[in-house]
């Protein structure tokens, strides 16, 4: 019985272990971490803010908002290039302001300022 329980345990721990989210600290950061906007963190959203992606252009900062709102109903405003980073407006379908964010342009990470 003893046993049992325990081998239980052990499978209990091991399966919570292995099915956590890595999150990276502050430290681990490789990449826009002298930013004012702070380090990357895990999101459900992962795969495009966390992608290592070269933004070069307000083209590119467009097409790349485009993909990450794309399955909101919202509309991307005008994009101004800033040293290190794209600052872009965000709207509603109804033309109210919805956020502000902004794009790094050494790894693309997506941040939001208002």
């Amino acid at each position: 019985m003893k046993r049992r329980f325990g081998m239980i345990l052990i499978m209990t721990v091991v399966a919570a272990l292995t099915s956590a989210p890595v999150i990276a600290t502050e430290s681990g950061c490789d990449c826009c971490c002298d930013k004012p906007y702070g380090g990357y963190r895990a999101s459900p959203r992962w795969k495009w803010y966390g992608a290592r992606q070269n933004i070069t252009s307000v083209k590119e900062a467009r097409e790349y908002l485009t993909e990450f709102y794309a399955s909101s109903l919202v509309r991307i405003g005008t994009i101004t290039e800033h040293d290190g980073y794209y600052e872009a407006e965000i709207y509603r379908k109804a033309n109210a302001k919805r956020d502000r964010v902004i794009i790094d342009k050494g790894c693309g990470r997506i941040r939001s300022i208002e």
